[in-house]
């Protein structure tokens, strides 16, 4: 009988943490506005936190090693956005020789499918019109409301992002005073929070280090193969390249994309094309597949489908900046189930603890 309900219990138990982690998600999805900003900074503190411990031991002040920090930090990120303005304005100036090769392209395709019927009926003027619409001034107007929009929120997030950073930044060196506050006269509990605060940092500088490095090579690579075979933008592919790779899975595929639609206009060999195309994936194979879970080690420890699932849940919620922090977000989910005995078998199926893994 005690068995029995003792089950029922545990059933109820588990129905209910189900309805609350599908609230939690609906509350994440709605306050996203104010979390994504709290989330970039906190990972970015959690990053820079070694170097602001470093100029501790070297006697800076604290309050001039956060401040300069904070503001490269901003000043990188403004440089992203700068430099991806400036590439598609770039882009837009181009545009009449741009179309001019694919008409060009789109001519010698349709001549080499004429036995196809009804090829001969396509017009390539027309298809480049139709081009030359789509990426037209007056389409650019027509979508200028869209594009203010997206201006507003970018510089919401990023002054937010600012704000949170520096309070981040002012306090994650400080992290051990907060928790035994927190904790008060409980060791055990100090102990826990402590060893799972360690483990998401560890596992999240390890996990950027070696993305970070790979990243760079794989769009240092895509850079000068674009560069090598005569692609427009040679520079800024690759550094879209190092930038989207940051995203598990997608990111790279579609770093891949822009290079080689324009090698389908610019590059006039077949032969050549097919190459630029193997280099391209190649790169991709082995930085991303052979080199990366080399260094990686066991400093993550999360299986596949728990990084794809990631991927696709963080993306539904918070879009392209859930991919982006994709796999720290997993990496904090686990340690935070690791805490809930009844979600064990969870915390396997997402992959074995770093710190259990060098206890062993």
């Amino acid at each position: 009988m005690a068995q029995g309900i003792n089950s029922d219990v545990r059933t109820i138990k588990n129905i209910l943490m189900l309805f609350a982690a599908i609230l939690l998600i609906v509350l994440i999805k709605t306050l996203s506005g104010l979390l994504i900003p709290l989330a970039f900074a906190l990972f970015i503190g959690i990053l820079l936190s070694p170097i602001i411990e470093y100029l501790e031991k070297k006697k800076w002040p604290y309050t001039v090693s956060i401040t300069m920090i904070t503001v490269l930090t901003l000043g990188f990120m403004f440089l992203i956005g700068l430099v991806i303005y400036d590439t598609g304005s770039q882009i837009l100036d181009e545009k009449t020789k741009l179309l001019a090769q694919v008409e060009a392209r789109f001519e010698v395709i349709l001549s080499q499918l004429e036995f196809i019927p009804g090829v001969k009926e396509l017009e390539a003027d027309g298809f480049t019109a139709a081009l030359n619409r789509i990426i037209s001034k007056d389409f650019i107007l027509n979508t200028s409301g869209v594009v203010a929009g997206q201006l507003g929120t970018f510089t919401f997030n990023f002054i937010l992002s600012a704000v949170y950073l520096v309070a981040v930044l002012g306090s994650i060196v400080k992290y051990e005073m907060y928790i035994n506050y927190l904790e008060g006269d409980d060791q055990q509990g100090k102990e826990r929070l402590l060893n799972s605060f360690t483990e998401v940092k560890a596992s999240i500088v390890s996990y950027m280090k070696v993305k970070f490095f790979t990243s760079f090579c794989t769009g240092l690579f895509f850079g000068v193969l674009s560069w090598i075979f005569g692609i427009d933008f040679a520079l800024f592919w690759g550094f879209l390249a190092f930038l989207l790779n940051f995203i598990p899975t997608v990111g790279s595929i579609a770093a891949t994309i822009p290079p080689v639609l324009l090698g389908l206009i610019q590059i006039d060999s077949s032969g050549s094309f097919v190459l630029f195309i193997a280099l391209l994936i190649a790169t991709q194979f082995v930085w991303g597949n052979v080199i990366e879970p080399y260094l990686m080690g066991t400093s993550v420890a999360l299986n596949t489908v728990t990084v794809i699932l990631g991927l696709i849940i963080w993306g539904y919620i918070w879009g392209i900046s859930g991919m982006l922090l994709s796999v720290p977000l997993i990496v904090m989910a686990r340690v935070i189930l690791a805490q809930i005995p009844d979600a064990d078998l969870l915390v396997k199926l997402m992959g074995r603890s770093r710190l259990g893994k060098e206890n062993q």
